[in-house]
């Protein structure tokens, strides 16, 4: 059985027990007392109908003779049958005779309103349409209100042609009121509506205007229940509100009844519940806590080993398998995703190895560019020739030098010689000094790299500006080649705490990227501005900032994505590898462009790079 079908079945019999203990209340202290209302209606209808019924009454229609009325129609008929009304109308509704009697004296009692009434063409108890038609109801009149029931007159043998009705009555007086209260065992009151007023609890059920002949029933207290039936007169409309108030004592018995009653309750319910409890805590609350700790467990420890196991065909055990399953898949995720992530970690430090590498190697090229020309172009070869022309006229060289009109000019051309050797050996040094720098920058590079993969970042204290002219300087070639105006803006700042290798590298590609990104801009455009101030995080804000084609919000979004590139020929890695170095150093970059072909700014925040001061001693 599933766990919903058992919770069903636990909330169906419970709500069945309430039912049955509402409808027994209802059925066994309420109903009784209105229903004792309409057997005092059905004593009137029978007893209307043994005289209506008679073939003397129907003699009596036909011939008023005085010996009927004599006999029947007396003070103590209305005494002995409990009577206030006795009329026979005839079939055009007249009243051939008709008495109202006190309970008390059996003196009559002039009701004129009640034979009117019961004239009218629209009243249901002077017309019936056989011989076995019967009406009941409340008539409301001056003197209150009465039960009254009406029958067709006709012979003993119930045979017609219907001469008329008759129609007996009876008060609902407060005696009256009194003896149904006895005979029920309740205390019950009246009130007639629209003739007095009736208190607000009353008058709220009259509003209600529910179902005839159904009774409302309303907790008082702990004590008393009230249920409140209105009655109908003959036309249909509520003439009578009766008001039982039920005690939950009723009798002595009723009292014991009541208290075992509820002792069985308070125990059924205490058993209910307990047998409730131990039901979800078995089969719903122990298992959710089992799961949940499993869950806390497998969160806090990661081990993706261990599993439930549950043995349950319900939906907790469909819940338990299906969370072993996500378990399970889970960890074969997180092998695939390791893997993946080793993969592509080694690919991605690769490519930023090579890329900037790269940048290196293209400085170097351009170095090695320059050596060569410079060697190409030397006056090496013009030595070569002097020192032939000195070996030619060796033997002779005093008369060489003496005589021949070359020996002065040769003396002259070395010296020239000597200083253009000079100045191309300088050149090839500085050349040279600067392609060693080259390669120690790769050797560097690959070091960074390195550390960055498998080691914690190295931070010391260096010089931004250092930083910053060795970024250019790498950049050299590509800034005088492009006639890129470079303007540097740094305040006057202590050693920072920076990783060398990465802030160099970052501000390499920066730089990089600016050149490439002017190049289509005018000669006299191409702007490049480098500056830096201290942020009140005792960090510091480097800008680089360029005259380029500048970039969209859309691609400004991109712009440091993996791959990413607007370049004809780019790869997408610089940027992504200066946005990985930055956040690996706890920093943020941002760029910004106020649009196409309007240049953009770079800035790098780097926090908590100043050196605390070294205290006193």
């Amino acid at each position: 059985m599933s766990l919903r079908t058992r919770i069903a079945s636990l909330l169906v019999g419970l709500s069945l027990v309430l039912v049955a203990t509402m409808y027994a209340v209802l059925k066994l202290v309420v109903l009784p007392t209105f229903t004792s209302l309409e057997q005092d209606l059905e004593s009137l209808s029978n007893m209307a109908c043994d005289w209506a019924a008679w073939d003397d009454t129907y003699e009596y229609l036909a011939d008023r003779n005085e010996r009927y009325a004599a006999v029947n129609l007396v003070s103590d008929t209305f005494i002995n049958a409990h009577l206030n009304l006795i009329c026979l109308l005839d079939c055009n509704r007249r009243v051939v005779w008709g008495e109202v009697h006190r309970d008390e004296t059996g003196d009559l009692e002039p009701v004129p309103d009640l034979f009117a009434a019961v004239q009218d063409q629209s009243c249901p108890l002077s017309h019936h349409d056989s011989a076995d038609d019967s009406q009941e109801g409340v008539v409301v009149t001056s003197c209150g209100h009465m039960l009254v029931a009406s029958r067709p007159i006709v012979t003993t043998k119930r045979q017609g042609p219907i001469r008329g009705a008759l129609l007996m009555g009876r008060f609902l007086h407060a005696d009256e009121i009194r003896d149904l209260a006895s005979r029920t065992h309740v205390r019950l009151q009246s009130w007639t509506i629209g003739q007095e007023a009736l208190p607000p609890e009353a008058q709220r059920v009259v509003d209600r205007r529910g179902p005839p002949n159904k009774a409302y029933i309303e907790t008082v207290d702990a004590q008393t229940l009230h249920a409140y039936r209105t009655v109908y007169d003959v036309y249909g409309k509520p003439a009578l509100l009766l008001r039982v108030a039920v005690p939950r004592e009723v009798t002595a018995h009723g009292a014991v009844a009541a208290r075992v009653a509820t002792a069985c309750s308070f125990l059924g319910g205490g058993l209910t519940l307990a047998a409730t409890w131990l039901a979800l805590h078995r089969a719903v609350v122990k298992p959710l806590g089992r799961m949940a700790a499993h869950a806390v467990k497998v969160g806090r420890s990661g081990d993706l080993r261990t599993r439930l196991n549950f043995r349950r065909n319900d939906e907790i055990g469909a819940l338990a398998d299906q969370f072993d399953s996500m378990v399970e898949h889970l960890a074969q995720y997180r092998q695939k995703l390791q893997e993946s992530a080793h993969r592509s970690g080694m690919e991605e430090v690769a490519s930023e190895v090579l890329h900037n590498v790269g940048n290196a190697v293209n400085s170097a090229i351009c170095s090695t560019e320059a050596l060569r020309e410079s060697l190409a172009a030397s006056k090496a070869a013009g030595l070569g020739r002097a020192a032939a022309l000195l070996r030619e006229q060796g033997p002779h060289a005093a008369a060489f030098f003496a005589a021949d009109p070359r020996g002065p000019k040769l003396i002259d051309y070395l010296i020239a010689l000597d200083d253009s050797l000079q100045a191309e050996l300088a050149e090839q040094r500085a050349e040279a000094d600067r392609l060693l720098a080259v390669v120690c920058h790769i050797r560097d590079v690959v070091a960074a790299q390195q550390a960055y993969t498998g080691q914690a970042e190295y931070r010391q204290e260096t010089s931004l500006a250092a930083l910053v002219d060795e970024s250019l300087m790498l950049n050299r070639e590509a800034l005088s080649a492009h006639g890129v105006a470079v303007s540097v803006d740094l305040p006057e700042l202590p050693d920072l705490l920076l990783s060398k290798t990465k802030v160099t590298q970052v501000l390499v590609n920066l730089v990089r990227n600016a050149i490439e990104a002017m190049q289509e801009q005018p000669m006299a455009e191409r702007k490049l501005a480098i500056s830096a101030h201290l942020t009140a995080d005792q960090g510091i804000e480097i800008e680089v900032t360029d005259t380029g084609h500048g970039f969209t919000e859309e691609v400004r979004e991109k712009l440091f994505m993996h791959g990413f590139t607007t370049k004809p020929t780019g790869r997408g890695l610089g940027l992504h590898y200066c946005a990985n170095a930055v956040l690996g150093s706890g920093g943020a970059i941002s760029g910004d462009s106020p649009g196409p072909c309007r240049g953009a700014t770079f800035r790098i925040r780097l926090a908590q790079v100043v050196p605390e001061p070294i205290p006193a001693a």
